[in-house]
């Protein structure tokens, strides 16, 4: 008895679902591959524009792929799905078990919509009846109702009097919710008509959304507070200049809801994998994105002499697949570079070195050298490449006599923290001093700041081990450390400054003369 219960449940709740799609249409064959099956008024579905009448590009299979993952209760098109223009019926035969075939790999059921292509005559036409039971026909869902429109009638750009007719008892006694209106040519545009205007003088004073195709260009207009669309391609023929020129591949989702429905214009091919990172790609994307595949190590100069120094790279591919990569050094600080452009690949699970001679005939201290870097992988069959920025530190050590003192710059930071909150030099830069004056070494700082608010300056002293720290405002920046302190003449030095511009908005930017870790040497020349 719970058995028999429970099937009758079923069956009831099935029953009440499929009510909510009904058509008059009472041919055995219809222009549809299944019934949807709905468990409210709200339903989306998706409108598909033409495949044919061009070369084919992929696009229609890759639609059908993002239409399954949209998961749409049903797919309708707006004409033009087979190559058409035949004397043979043999043609339309094998045509359409193709289109049908292809039409297969949908999850949901697809409405069909004739088009010049389909229908480009009367043996076509017929063909089509035959096939699909109508040329044009209606179907409501819920408090919706669907109107299907034959434009290829007497040659098309027309609509004869037996389908206005039609349409006009459809229409007639219907008081619904909202109105679709599909159709290839769009009749509704001035130059076209051919017996539509009267379809269009019925649909006045209900809602309604108007879809056509066949030019191949994507056009928007509001007519009386309503939407007509001309849909551009989905694999058809097209020049695919862009959407700003309405040729591109798309499909269309519309959410059907309360009030008026939700339309969105989808690019085919932007919707994004599930699977666009995993287990198998992940190691791969991190270690371009990270740079680290490029190396060079710190590089201490002679400040005495620095006109030519070398430096060492080492391009690493710990993967089984090949990579390309690529190195370039844009002219800087009159720096002369060997070798300004290095590309090439490597194979899997190799290195490659590369000794770069650097001229620098005005004598300047390099500090930080930037190289442009990429690397380039296949991945998931097709290539992918990323950028990004080698630096390459440089330092030397310093020397200040007795009673001199020496003044450092620093707005190229070698660090920065909070980065994206700071614009460069304009926004925030400093100076500092080293003087060795007397019996004490004083670092005194200069900051250069368009906003004052909650400024901070830090200043790091190291010898024999010890540390000596100053952590003050911006107008009182100095530390004093005691010559009897820096052991073997010798000391490390650092100076950060938090440039906080908004105090509301989170951490500040923390600009730092050399990186944390690498403090810069002086000596003491006594």
């Amino acid at each position: 008895m719970k058995k028999l219960l429970s099937i009758i449940l079923i069956l009831t709740s099935a029953t009440a679902m499929a009510q909510t799609f009904s058509s008059p249409l009472e041919t055995e064959k219809k222009p549809w591959t299944g019934i949807p099956f709905f468990s409210s008024d709200n339903y989306k579905f998706v409108v598909l524009p033409d495949k044919t009448g061009g070369d084919e590009t992929g696009a229609f299979e890759l639609a059908i792929e993002e239409i399954n993952r949209l998961a749409p209760d049903f797919v309708i098109n707006v004409g033009d799905l087979i190559g058409g223009y035949f004397t043979d019926v043999k043609y339309c035969e094998r045509d359409w078990n193709d289109i049908l075939g292809r039409l297969k790999k949908l999850d949901a059921p697809f409405f069909l919509v004739g088009g010049n292509h389909d229908m480009t005559n009367q043996l076509q036409t017929d063909d089509f009846i035959s096939r699909f039971g109508a040329n044009y026909y209606s179907f409501n869902i819920g408090p919706d109702l669907f109107l299907v429109l034959d434009t290829q009638e007497h040659g098309g750009r027309d609509t004869s009097d037996a389908q206005v007719e039609y349409f006009r008892s459809i229409l007639g006694h219907w008081n619904g919710r909202h109105i679709y209106v599909f159709m290839h040519a769009p009749l509704w545009a001035p130059q076209n008509h051919g017996g539509y205007e009267y379809i269009d003088e019925m649909l006045q004073g209900h809602q309604y959304t108007v879809f056509s195709g066949h030019t191949h260009q994507y056009y928007y207009e509001q007519r009386g507070g309503m939407d007509y669309f001309i849909l551009a391609t989905a694999g058809g023929d097209s020049e695919l200049r862009g959407p700003l020129f309405g040729e591109y591949d798309h499909i269309m989702l519309v959410s059907a809801r309360d009030g008026k429905p939700a339309i969105a214009n989808i690019p085919i091919g932007s919707l994004i994998p599930n699977d666009i990172v995993d287990r198998n790609t992940m190691p791969l994307i991190q270690w371009m994105s990270s740079g680290r595949y490029v190396r060079a190590p710190y590089i201490m100069l002679d400040c005495a002499t620095p006109a030519e120094f070398e430096l060492e790279l080492t391009v690493s591919n710990p993967f089984d697949t090949e990579m390309e990569f690529g190195i370039n050094f844009a002219p800087q600080k009159g720096l002369v570079f060997s070798e300004p452009d290095i590309t090439g690949k490597l194979t899997s699970k190799s290195d490659r070195k590369y000794m770069i001679k650097v001229k620098n005939p005005n004598g300047v201290e390099p500090e930080k050298i930037v190289a442009g870097i990429f690397a380039q992988y296949e991945i998931k069959g097709v290539p992918q490449k990323a950028t990004g920025k080698l630096a390459i530190l440089t330092d030397c050590v310093r020397t200040v006599a007795k009673g001199e003192k020496i003044t450092l710059a620093s707005r190229d930071h070698y660090d920065i923290d909070e980065s994206w909150d700071w614009h460069g030099p304009d926004d925030g830069w400093f100076d500092f001093d080293v003087e060795y004056a007397g019996r004490n070494i004083i670092i005194t700082v200069h900051t250069h700041d368009d906003i004052r608010a909650l400024d901070k300056v830090e200043i790091l002293l190291e010898s024999g081990g010890k540390k000596y720290t100053a952590s003050c405002e911006p107008e009182a920046a100095s530390l004093s450390v005691p010559v009897s302190r820096i052991k073997d003449n010798a000391f490390s030095l650092n100076v950060k400054f938090t440039d906080n511009d908004d105090p509301e908005e989170g951490d500040p930017s923390v600009l730092w003369w050399r990186i944390p870790s690498r403090p810069s040497s002086f000596k003491l020349v006594k």
